[in-house]
């Protein structure tokens, strides 16, 4: 999780654009994506609708 979160920093993203990005680990899923909205919300920036391709990966 730790690289993935380097990465966005490095990148300057936005909680609102690490939340367009694909999750590949549901841990990512499950954790991260609550958080990022949290603060898109308490920050006043827009929520990122939800990535469902309809895919699942292992399915």
């Amino acid at each position: 999780m730790v690289h993935f979160l380097v990465m966005a920093i490095d990148r300057g993203l936005t909680a609102s654009e690490i939340l367009t990005l694909p999750f590949y680990h549901p841990t990512f899923e499950e954790g991260l994506k609550p958080a990022l909205r949290e603060i898109c919300l308490r920050t006043g920036g827009p929520v990122a609708m939800e990535r469902d391709d309809g895919f699942l990966a292992g399915a």
